[in-house]
């Protein structure tokens, strides 16, 4: 439920600024000009997803008695999806560079170089890989609360927060756009009801 809550403002902390420019010397200003809250969104992002990582564990104990095979399936891609999360994460790296392109304010061949390093940055980051994890993992939990005294609303809305999950991974749906958008609204609702089900069956 905590990290259902902590996914929404850390989105709004990232979506609430203007989109950043398409170069990446634009970029690496955007974050010098907004630094306070992409610090922010990074640091609430980092909380939440190590906190969905102790949820998954949780679902798949509660889920194991309705169905084992679904139950395992779904806590470890899951766990996968967000440890990828984590570990690809390129804001620090982003952060520090932006930094140094600041610094660097007069000496063009200092920040070409800088904005070269944060192009090679940005192109190690495959989010496809981590939602399609991610999207695959709340797709096989559903799966086994569908055998469980969930009722069919939450699977039925777990399949499509995994199905969108892998969708907005896409590069051309990502960032900001309405499949983020919708995204950030049915997911929060399913993380948080999720976690209410796990709590009470605990």
């Amino acid at each position: 439920m905590l990290a259902g809550v902590l996914f929404v403002w850390a989105f709004v902390a990232q979506y609430i600024l203007p989109a950043p420019g398409l170069t990446t010397e634009s970029l690496l200003q955007y974050i010098a000009e907004y630094r306070s809250f992409f610090i922010v969104s990074y640091a609430l992002f980092t909380v939440a997803n190590s906190l969905s990582i102790v949820g998954a564990l949780g679902i798949y104990v509660v889920t194991r008695v309705w169905d084992r095979s679904y139950a395992m399936l779904g806590a470890g891609t899951l766990v996968v999806g967000f440890t990828v999360v984590l570990l690809s994460s390129t804001a620090p790296a982003l952060i520090t560079l932006s930094d140094a392109y600041s610094a660097a304010a007069g000496n063009v061949v200092s920040q070409q170089a800088l904005a070269i390093a944060a192009e090679a940055v940005t192109a190690t980051n495959n989010p496809l890989i981590a939602s399609s994890f991610i999207g695959v993992g709340v797709i096989f939990v559903s799966l086994a609360m569908m055998r469980g005294v969930y009722g069919r609303g939450l699977p039925y809305l777990g399949f499509f927060v995994g199905a969108l999950n892998i969708v907005r991974g896409l590069p051309p749906l990502g960032g900001y756009s309405i499949v983020t958008a919708t995204f950030i609204a049915v997911s929060s609702v399913w993380i948080s009801w999720v976690g209410r089900r796990i709590y009470k069956e605990g």
